[in-house]
């Protein structure tokens, strides 16, 4: 699953930048320049919290005027906690203005499970922490590769994009033989939604790059 380490380093100017631009997400700087670089795999108790923060996106409901719907909605670049979405919503805020894209549930889902959490933006030979990741860096910089058989709760699956990049992030909720349960933000579908697939069929084959258990700095 891992990038060839040229392609890696030869990105992430690039990845920088685009963290850079991500719009409406203010992000910060958390250290540079470190020595060493600590850091160790989610655990299995953490994974269950990722994945229950991820599937609160996907199963909460909200009602505008006489309608009630269900998920949040996807919006690019989106940024939100399910509890400031409903406070909003409820405040009046036009829903136009609220959501959260893939990278968006994952990296709230792994805020919820542990606070603080910061994200390596940067190749771990010269380590940067941003408070934020878009989908590609989170998979060059912060997971390990899993095995599609040894995919659990909390993990997460990266989606190939038409150039053959990453197009996208998932957060896996459970999985049973073949069946790979996940929530995702659906740009098709306009909200955040709980779906699967099965590691041994087309889709999973075209669409899925593979998946990777997060890793959590130590003393971040």
């Amino acid at each position: 699953m891992r990038m060839r380490p040229g392609w890696k380093i030869a990105c992430s100017a690039l990845v920088l930048a685009s963290l850079a631009i991500l719009p409406g997400v203010a992000l910060a700087q958390a250290d540079s320049g470190l020595a060493a670089l600590e850091r160790r795999p989610l655990t299995e108790e953490e994974g269950r919290q990722v994945a229950e923060a991820a599937l609160a996106f996907a199963q909460v409901t909200y009602t505008i005027g006489d309608e009630t719907f269900q998920g949040v909605p996807y919006r690019w670049g989106g940024r939100v906690s399910v509890n400031e979405f409903l406070q909003r919503v409820a405040g009046g805020d036009g829903i136009e203005e609220l959501g959260v894209d893939a990278s968006g549930v994952a990296v709230e889902a792994l805020r919820a499970a542990i606070p603080g959490v910061r994200f390596l933006a940067a190749p771990p030979e010269t380590p940067v922490f941003w408070t934020d990741a878009t989908s590609a860096v989170l998979y060059q910089f912060n997971v390990v590769p899993v095995d599609p058989a040894e995919l659990r709760a909390g993990d997460l699956l990266f989606f190939r994009s038409a150039d053959g990049g990453v197009g996208g992030v998932a957060v896996v909720t459970g999985k049973a033989g073949t069946r790979v349960d996940f929530v995702v933000a659906s740009s098709r579908q306009g909200r955040v939604v709980h779906t699967f697939a099965r590691t041994d069929g087309e889709y999973w084959r075209n669409q899925i790059l593979g998946g990777g258990r997060f890793l959590v700095p130590v003393g971040r």
